[in-house]
């Protein structure tokens, strides 16, 4: 088994609307930016092709991304960083009180 690397990719989606507009009304015109995780099946000059689903070696429920939508590709780990522990004073030093 290949094992695939897991990444967020972030791209700009194309949107369709029923909302009626007007010329002298405020227009939406920029495309929708999209958060897409799962396994990266391909990352070429083409697009993104992800995975998210994986069972019994098949990967499924892909998602294509043309390469001119995509703004970042970020590795994602599954694990969770560790905290810093906080330091503690050395048992041979003494305290007093005052």
């Amino acid at each position: 088994m290949t094992k695939l690397p897991l990444v967020v990719v972030e791209w700009d989606d194309a949107w369709t609307t029923e909302t009626p507009a007007t010329l002298d009304g405020h227009l939406v015109h920029k495309p929708e930016r999209v958060t897409t995780i799962g396994w990266l099946l391909k990352d070429d000059e083409i697009g993104v092709q992800l995975a998210n689903e994986f069972y019994d070696e098949t990967y499924r429920g892909r998602t294509f991304v043309p390469r001119a939508m995509v703004v970042k590709v970020t590795p994602f780990k599954l694990t969770k960083p560790r905290e810093a522990r906080p330091k503690t004073e050395s048992k041979d030093k003494e305290t007093t009180t005052v």
